[in-house]
């Protein structure tokens, strides 16, 4: 585990409407593409990753001093990464805004595909896609939970997808992802319950960013028209602004791209 950094110890000049940002799964394709966005809105970002892109590196060093790469995987509990990130937070201060970019579809080696029928459903892969769309969010707010206090206006949102609500499933199949952005959406559902008690000004909400053309939908793009594929960088534009748009009342809630209230 380690930390690429540019300036920590110099301060970082910030009007009121540029934000810390954090941003999880910061080398994926739409992860990429957000902190790239971020940083050209001025805002300031730590990109967590558990292998920094050649693409990241080079985002930071033309953002130097605004941008920092914390190599580690949030989940493990003994990560390096946890202590990296307390540090960057106690000299910087608390993200303003958290993103968790993180997620799996496929896998390449071996190679595991969503399933089709109830037959290929295996445990192995229902728990890896539990781990990656579920349980990464769980970390991320467990990490964040004890730092912040009673009056901070933080946000918190995680990427779902269409396919992980229930009353939208007319199509079946894809067992595993489905049920892991499900459970993710109820995660995030009770998550703002006890949030809304203990941090009231804060928001946590799950989105829907659209079919984006990334590694992990691919193998998936044959099926899709081309104006239902959308660019990273309109992705992450469209996902940006709805954080910015989010207040405490959204809390709880799964958003569409374009804003709207999507059904659970």
């Amino acid at each position: 585990m380690r930390i690429l950094l540019h300036d920590l110890t110099v301060g970082i000049v910030m009007t009121a409407a540029k934000k810390k940002v954090w941003v999880v799964g910061a080398s994926g394709g739409l992860g990429l593409a957000l902190c790239r966005h971020l940083v050209e809105q001025g805002h300031q970002v730590t990109a967590l990753t558990r292998r920094p892109s050649p693409a990241l590196q080079q985002l930071q060093g033309h953002y130097s001093g605004q941008v920092a790469i914390v190599v580690g995987n949030i989940c493990q509990h003994n990560s390096q990464a946890i202590p990296q990130l307390s540090a960057l937070f106690d000299h910087y201060g608390l993200p303003d805004w958290t993103l968790n970019a993180a997620g799996l579809l496929h896998t390449t080696d071996p190679v595991r595909m969503p399933e089709k029928r109830l037959s290929q459903l295996a445990p192995s892969f229902l728990a890896d896609n539990i781990h990656a769309n579920t349980y990464t969010s769980i970390a991320v707010a467990q990490f964040l939970d004890p730092l912040y206090s009673r009056e901070d206006p933080f946000r918190l949102l995680c990427l779902s997808a269409m396919v992980g609500s229930i009353n939208d499933n007319s199509a079946g199949g894809w067992y595993s992802y489905r049920m892991s952005k499900a459970a993710l959406n109820m995660f995030v559902k009770t998550l703002s319950i006890e949030w809304q008690r203990r941090f009231p000004r804060a928001c946590v909400a799950t989105i829907h960013p659209g079919t984006t053309d990334t590694p992990l939908s691919v193998p998936f793009q044959q099926s899709i028209s081309s104006d239902k594929l959308y660019l990273p960088p309109l992705s992450a534009q469209r996902i940006c602004r709805v954080l910015a748009g989010l207040a405490p009342t959204d809390s709880g809630k799964f958003f569409h791209w374009d804003g709207s209230i999507l059904p659970w």
